[in-house]
């Protein structure tokens, strides 16, 4: 992904609460999930394998829609977004201990 030009502010935000709201979202929804199903839900499967697999199923219609180029660009971005992310809060966090 090469950027030509800088995004704007007000879209680079709505792209962060949209990352937040989706990443909270779904990993509410499969704890909460998680929680309800009774052991024997899904004989000889694990529970989180199967609910990932249904999610799975669930977005392929969506990235269908998308295309395999978004497809595979939403998903760099969003390793790279997690990625800068971990850096830049460990790096703040040294800074506020004192770290070198």
């Amino acid at each position: 992904m090469t950027a030509t030009a800088p995004i704007p502010y007000a879209d680079v935000h709505a792209l962060t609460e949209a990352v937040l709201r989706a990443g909270v979202m779904l990993s509410d929804l499969l704890g909460n999930l998680l929680e309800e199903l009774p052991e024997d839900a899904f004989p000889g499967e694990g529970h989180v394998d199967v609910l990932v697999e249904m999610m799975t199923g669930t977005i392929a219609s969506a990235a269908d829609a998308a295309g395999a180029a978004t497809v595979h660009d939403t998903t760099a971005l969003l390793g790279a977004l997690c990625d800068r992310v971990v850096a830049d809060l460990r790096a703040a966090l040294d800074l506020a201990r004192g770290a070198p």
